[in-house]
């Protein structure tokens, strides 16, 4: 009855804030570790299904890694484990399990020693080998990464939907129970029998935020479907749809987290008839996933990726903006393109290094100097851009 939704929703808000007032989390925050974009979406919420497009060579799995699993790993020096649970579920569809480990090396050697080094120079590929300093502390960022990785799941050997499904089907039932109910129906014989439908998702912790990450859906195998093999569109939009809103978002309450490249046609740079380049055409968009557009509507919000430099934007925004020809590429914004839950087309500026996969929230236009564009330009970069 619809009377017993109401009230069970009535009973959430009311957990939700004893949750909180018992310092509890209810969903990976954001306003730790990006406070402006936590002004418009506070934390990763539970249930959520959520895209990261961009162009490529952006720095779509950085996003993820850089802020989802950064935060994770900030959170865990700061909160004690009863106040913060989660699990995160990864399928890798580009990178490979050594390649994500790699990149989190980098990552905390930057984070805990300013130590930047790029997965090249950390495996003794560039003219010089590891750096003696580096050398010294991968003992120290091996336990880091231990510490992070006891809370992942990783798979790198699936590549269909059904099979990233099943594998992820076969940890929800470590992490929880399925629940069926007996139904009547009426059979062609017009008898009435009884059938097992699903019913429910039970956690076994309803405190624990499942964050599943899939990287990334243009690497998706087709699969066939009556015999006829699905087109990439189609077998995007059976994950999305399928298996990722009507499954694993809305049953299991898992948050699903998809990487999603932009067209290949958006990536061209368009002008006006002046032959002025068009920013706003630059720029990802909902347009911009091409084929793929359909699966936008399975997304309960969806983020973007810009980088100026990559279009010889030298300021963004055009007026009183950042000084992109210096700024280049550590250059970043991330903009909010659909929001079911929050306003909409939003858009944070961002420091990014890719060497490190990092994202800090960059200074605003009016508090940045001299000193600070010298700084991002030689990568000298301390928390919360202290020069």
């Amino acid at each position: 009855m619809l009377t017993d939704t109401i009230r069970s929703v009535k009973d959430s808000i009311i957990k939700n804030e004893a949750k909180v007032l018992e310092g509890k989390l209810v969903g990976l925050p954001w306003y730790h570790t990006f406070p402006r974009l936590g002004n418009y979406i506070p934390v990763i919420p539970f249930g959520t299904q959520i895209m990261f497009t961009a162009n490529s060579g952006v720095g779509k799995s950085n996003s993820w890694l850089g802020m989802i699993l950064f935060t994770h790993y900030k959170l865990k020096k700061i909160l004690p484990n009863n106040t913060y649970k989660v699990k995160f579920v990864i399928t890798l569809l580009e990178d490979t399990k050594e390649m994500l480990i790699n990149r989190l090396f980098c990552m905390i050697l930057y984070d805990k020693y300013r130590i930047r080094i790029d997965v090249l120079a950390l495996n003794s590929m560039r003219k010089q080998v590891i750096p003696k300093e580096v050398k010294d502390k991968l003992d120290d960022i091996e336990l880091e990464i231990i510490n992070i990785l006891e809370d992942c799941e990783i798979s790198d050997s699936i590549f269909n939907p059904y099979g990233i499904y099943k594998w992820a089907r076969n940890l929800s039932i470590q992490l929880g129970t399925h629940h069926y109910k007996e139904v009547d129906f009426t059979n062609e014989s017009n008898e009435t029998v009884k059938e097992k439908v699903y019913s429910h998702y039970q956690a076994n912790d309803p405190d624990m935020q499942v964050i599943m990450i899939v990287d990334n859906l243009n690497n998706l195998t087709r699969e066939k479907e009556g015999g006829i093999l699905l087109q990439e569109r189609e077998t995007i939009n059976k994950w999305t749809r399928q298996y990722g809103r009507l499954q694993i978002t809305k049953h299991w309450n898992w948050t699903l987290i998809n990487i999603l490249q932009q067209s290949s046609e958006s990536e061209k740079p368009q002008y006006n008839y002046k032959g002025e380049l068009v920013i706003d055409k630059c720029k990802p968009s909902l347009d911009g996933l091409g084929g793929s557009k359909e699966c936008q509507r399975d997304h309960q919000l969806i983020f973007g990726l810009f980088a100026p430099a990559r279009y010889g934007i030298e300021q963004y925004p055009e007026v009183e903006g950042y000084n992109i020809r210096v700024l280049g590429d550590a250059f970043r914004s991330i903009i909010l393109l659909k929001s079911n839950i929050s306003e909409c087309n939003k858009e944070i500026p961002l420091y990014f290094d890719g060497a490190c996969s990092r994202f800090d929230e960059m200074p605003l236009p009016n508090q940045m100097n001299p000193t600070i564009y010298k700084a991002i330009k030689e990568r000298n970069i301390k928390p919360g851009f202290k020069i």
